[in-house]
């Protein structure tokens, strides 16, 4: 399972001190250590407990429980599908939550790809979650009704973690940005009626999944991006914050051998400026 919780950085507050404990010699009538005027103690950082399996250069598979920022640049990675999501693989179907590392994916590209890597968190309702409180961004879940982007996609419903996006290939998409497919985030699709937005009432789990070669799960009649962190985005982040996100993901070396994205990306403006 995974916890949501706040982990203080910086200095702590001051502890009263008991004269009878200070060792002899040292002066009692040290003043207390007092923040200097002007300067609000440092903001605790929010975290988050992120649970993975994924095969090792042996071919085993390991797992581990880390805790790490809750930031999107984490949550992102563990937060595409929700539990009950139907995964198609050379197994059959496969419900998120039953894949372990080493089944092999059927990906709308047409490819058979092999899942090195599975992640999952637990979000929570709205005055739960790590952010309650602090302005963050709302996270919620997509609900895709059957075949809501049309027949067949999805062939029942779906629901999507907040972090998810769907393959998305139309005729508009060719006419206005020239591309046969790309990537858009499911919250793009959201109309209220037949794509809908989701506050949890209760704890959900949430997962994704990282293939050898990137590209689309297919998931219940949609096609859904596997993991990819973004071409270049070790070029985006601080050392430190790289070394936490790169721990995530002890299959490869560095996020540069997650190789290209399989399709472009928009973003939800795009995606909302190909309908205008």
């Amino acid at each position: 399972m995974s916890y949501s919780h706040r982990v203080g950085v910086g200095q702590s507050a001051p502890v009263p001190r008991s004269e009878s404990l200070l060792p002899a010699g040292v002066p009692r009538d040290i003043p207390p250590v007092v923040p200097a005027a002007g300067k609000a103690l440092r903001a605790m950082p929010l975290t988050r407990r992120y649970e993975a399996a994924w095969l090792d250069a042996c071919g085993q598979i390991q797992d581990n429980t880390r805790i790490a920022p809750a930031t999107p640049l984490f949550e992102e990675a563990f937060s595409a599908l929700a539990r009950g999501a139907v995964i198609a693989t050379e197994e059959g179907p496969v419900a998120v939550e039953d894949l372990v590392p080493g089944m092999r994916a059927l990906t709308a590209e047409g490819r058979v790809e092999t899942i090195t890597w599975i992640g999952s968190m637990v979000i929570y309702p709205e005055g739960d979650s790590p952010r309650a409180g602090d302005g963050g961004e709302k996270v919620t879940l997509t609900r895709v009704t059957a075949e809501a982007l049309g027949a067949g996609r999805p062939m029942q419903d779906v629901v999507l973690g907040p972090r998810a996006r769907l393959c998305l290939r139309h005729s508009r998409l060719r006419r206005v940005a020239g591309l046969e497919a790309a990537y858009a985030p499911a919250r793009a699709f959201i109309d209220g009626v037949s794509v809908i937005e989701l506050t949890p009432a209760t704890p959900v789990t949430v997962f994704h999944v990282v293939l050898e070669r990137h590209g689309s799960l297919k998931v219940g009649g949609l096609e859904v991006e596997a993991f990819h962190p973004g071409e270049g985005v070790e070029r985006m982040i601080d050392p430190r914050m790289l070394s936490l996100f790169e721990a995530q993901f002890p299959q490869l070396d560095t996020l540069a051998d997650f190789g290209p994205l399989a399709h472009p990306r928009l973003t939800r403006f795009e995606v909302e400026s190909l309908w205008d």
